[in-house]
């Protein structure tokens, strides 16, 4: 075999980093950076960099484990099957196919998970619709063009004057986006941010604005009015709109002062803003996927749309959105296979209602853990408590995996292959090669879920269907080869193209909601993504982090170090109080998807089936001492 695998990072990650691995002594990976990927920059993140330390974790899955009471059983790979099978065909005969429900994640996105479904092509199923990361957001782009428009980093690289990082944290969770930062800056450009506190990201800015949370979408659209009144819009804009007038005219109605004051800019502040946006144009807008978090989140990225139309942006190379694209776009649709039932439930809410008809009887959960990373931990657990029978196919006893009657053992993708990956961010595609033996029992999700329909009677063999996935991924007319699994894809670029006029937004976002409290903020961290925690200082933390204002603590009595009980959505988390003097009072921030975070977060949709982590306000109650001590 050779010494030399490619291979690329399976996380939600904009980066989608390119692998080079190595067998090491004792069994271990070595895994670089590939230098021939053009947009690695000669370095991975410590996420992908400790891929080897998460696959020797002693705390592995090795063998199918069935509850029995409080504890498990173990139970060979046929039993576990059947089983599965049996409480399958129980829950059809009851209540019919849409009784069973798939619950796939983003866990992993390499290709071959896209073939899981089709084990349910003969029967159908329940699964879920929208995302717990970017729906809103892409919602709000299809408001106005009717899709959701492809801008690429590299046009971004060599056209934009200026780039503002609106809500986007590029400084640690999207570090290969640094380097197209430095290119504007080379010719003269700058970088800006809005934030709602200061980060790594604010601090590399030439100039950033601190705003109030959930303000974004009034931001864009006071912006928009600025630029009006004072004539600095380009002589053709209403030509490339369907209703310049109605536009123009919610946008001339807006009370700049009430706008400001829910903002949190002064009149100077926005004009300097807004002629930093002239100053720097075309000005690509990078906005985060924070900011999209909220109820008006689809609201929010349709103004984004708005401000970029108005600063010229349809028809300036280098201005724009620069948001998520489809990562799945190159999947073969001749493998993708239709049931003929389906039904699909909100991803942050389907638990959240116990009255779907017909019932969910079997529940299957395949690279995710809910139970950690939804919002609603309290609500989801009580769902798991109403469904019969609940399979879990991971590679460590998570904390959905703790609420299941089956968990069944995986491989990680380094233990699997050939496989292809796509990017929701730059144009290159990846194959993965498989670099080393799965634990012995562990076997692949396509083997798992291929074993189970098999006991159903229904043949699919979905490690066939990832052949013949790869041979025709291989002769894919629109990739070329740059370098051994390292593929550039010539990718339509339609940012601002499309058969009809955008549209642009009529009313502004509303963005009331209960101000009774501290907003909780939920971030991502540069250490872990989507609550995979392993190997993390997360994992070894007892008590989480909630971070104040020093004028929040002041007013509530608190002090640094100092633990705390933070009530919200009927549930309460104990926590370590820190000081942060870089964000706002009325504000807490913790970090996303650690442990007993999402009990304080209620299980809501937003428009565009996105879910609006930060709708949500709590209350913080000092712990007494006597408390803590006893």
């Amino acid at each position: 075999m050779s010494d030399l695998y490619h291979s690329a990072c399976p996380y939600d990650c904009p980066d989608v980093c390119a692998f080079l691995v190595r067998p090491a002594a004792g069994g271990s990976l070595e895994i670089e950076p590939d230098p021939l990927f053009p947009h690695g920059a000669g370095f991975i993140c410590g996420k992908g960099a400790r891929w080897d330390f998460i696959r020797k974790h002693a705390s592995r899955l090795t063998i199918p484990l069935r509850r029995e009471g409080p504890s498990w059983k173990r139970i060979p790979w046929g039993d576990a099957w059947g089983l599965w099978a049996s409480m399958t065909e129980k829950s059809i005969d009851r209540w019919g196919p849409l009784s069973v429900f798939l619950c796939r994640g983003s866990g992993s996105l390499f290709y071959s998970k896209e073939l899981i479904p089709n084990v349910f092509a003969e029967m159908g199923y329940s699964t879920t619709i929208g995302s717990l990361c970017g729906a809103a957001g892409g919602a709000g782009l299809e408001r106005a063009f009717g899709h959701r428009p492809v801008l690429l980093p590299g046009t971004v690289a060599d056209h934009s004057k200026g780039m503002l990082l609106w809500g986007r944290n590029a400084a640690e969770t999207n570090l290969h986006l640094l380097p197209v930062l430095e290119r504007i800056r080379g010719r003269g450009g700058k970088v800006g941010s809005i934030e709602v506190r200061e980060t790594p990201s604010t601090r590399l800015s030439d100039m950033w604005w601190r705003v109030s949370p959930g303000s974004d979408g009034l931001l864009a659209l006071l912006l928009c009015r600025v630029l009006l009144e004072k004539r600095l819009v380009p002589d053709h804009w209403k030509e490339k709109t369907a209703n310049a007038m109605p536009f123009e005219k919610m946008v001339l109605s807006l009370d700049p002062a009430d706008i400001m004051e829910k903002v949190g800019l002064n009149g100077r502040e926005v004009e300097e803003l807004a002629l930093w946006l002239l100053d720097n144009n075309p000005v690509c807008i990078c906005p985060g996927y924070g900011i999209q978090r909220y109820l008006s989140g689809a609201d929010t990225f349709h103004a984004l749309v708005a401000l970029s139309v108005l600063l010229g942006g349809i028809d300036k190379p280098g201005g724009g959105v620069l948001y998520g694209k489809d990562e799945m776009a190159l999947f073969p649709a001749s493998l993708k296979k239709r049931p003929p039932v389906s039904r699909r439930l909100p991803v942050s809410s389907w638990y959240a209602r116990n009255r779907w008809q017909p019932p969910i009887g079997v529940a299957m959960f395949c690279c995710c853990d809910p139970a950690k990373q939804s919002p609603g931990s309290k609500e989801f657990r009580e769902a798991m408590a109403r469904i019969p029978f609940k399979v879990y196919v991971e590679h460590f006893m998570t904390e959905t995996a703790k609420l299941c009657d089956l968990v069944l053992p995986s491989t990680l993708f380094l233990e699997e292959g050939p496989d292809w990956r796509g990017s929701w961010w730059h144009q290159y595609v990846f194959r993965s090669s498989r670099v080393a033996d799965p634990p012995e029992g562990v076997l692949t999700d396509l083997q798992i879920f291929s074993g189970f329909s098999e006991k159903m009677g229904v043949s699919s063999d979905l490690e066939a269907q990832r052949e013949s996935m790869d041979r025709i991924m291989l002769s894919c007319p629109g990739l070329k080869e740059v370098s051994e699994g390292v593929y550039f894809w010539d990718e339509p670029e339609d940012w601002g193209k499309g058969a009809r006029s955008v549209i642009l937004p009529e009313k502004a976002p509303d963005t009331s909601i209960n101000q009774a409290g501290q907003r909780l903020i939920t971030v991502h961290d540069r250490d872990f993504i989507n609550g995979q925690t392993v190997g993390t200082w997360a994992e070894k933390e007892d008590v989480p982090e909630a971070l104040l204002s020093p004028g929040s603590m002041k007013k509530l009595g608190l002090s640094e170090g100092k633990r705390a009980i933070i009530t919200g959505n009927g549930s309460s988390l104990e926590v370590v109080i820190r000081s942060d003097s870089g964000i706002g009072d009325c504000l807490c921030l913790m970090k996303q998807g650690i442990p007993g975070v999402n009990l304080l977060t209620s299980p809501l949709v937003s428009p565009g089936y996105g879910a609006p982590y930060h709708e949500n306000r709590i209350e913080i109650i000092p712990v007494r001492p006597e408390e803590h001590n006893a």
